[in-house]
C-alpha cells in the first residue's frame, strides 16, 4: 500500500469510524516505532471537523473549528495500529457533509510529510484551504 491514499468507506471502515458508507476518507500508513506529528488548520466560514482513527478503530484526535488561518488541533503520538483513517467534514446548515479531498506526500531532509487539503463545497470559487491537516515523521 502506498503510504497515503483516498479510499471509499465500506462496511468495515464504517463500523470502525461511523463515517457514511460510500463517502471518502484518507488513509495514511505511518510508522509504529516513532512519533508522528499532526497539525490541523482551518481557513473557512463553515465549521470544519477532523477525526483521526487508527486501524483498530480507536479515535485519537477529533478537532473542529472555523476561522482564518486558525489552528484547531495539534499533537504528536506514536501510533500502534496503522494505517490511520482521516475523516474531513464541514457543517452544511444542520448536518455534516464529507469534504472534497486533495492529498500530497513528499520526503525532504529525512522527514516524510503528508498534507490533506479539504474543500467544503461553500463559497465559489472553492478553496482547498478550508481544512488542512499535516502529518510528519522522521524517516530514519
Amino acid at each position: 500500500m502506498s503510504d497515503v491514499r483516498i479510499t471509499e468507506v465500506d462496511e468495515t471502515l464504517h463500523a470502525q469510524t461511523d463515517m457514511t458508507i460510500g463517502t471518502r476518507m484518507v488513509q495514511v500508513a505511518v510508522p509504529t516505532d516513532r512519533a508522528v506529528t499532526v497539525h490541523a488548520e482551518v481557513n473557512a466560514r463553515k465549521l470544519q471537523l477532523c477525526r483521526i482513527w487508527d486501524a483498530a478503530g480507536r479515535m485519537h484526535f477529533e478537532w473542529q473549528g472555523r476561522g482564518e488561518q486558525r489552528t484547531i488541533g495539534a499533537g504528536s503520538r506514536t501510533f500502534e495500529h496503522t494505517p490511520l483513517s482521516i475523516g474531513c467534514l464541514a457543517l452544511q446548515t444542520d448536518h455534516w457533509v464529507v469534504s472534497d479531498l486533495n492529498i500530497c506526500a513528499e520526503s525532504a531532509e529525512g522527514e516524510r510529510r503528508v498534507v490533506i487539503r479539504c474543500e467544503d463545497g461553500g463559497d465559489f470559487p472553492g478553496s482547498w484551504d478550508d481544512l488542512v491537516i499535516r502529518f510528519g515523521w522522521n524517516e530514519d
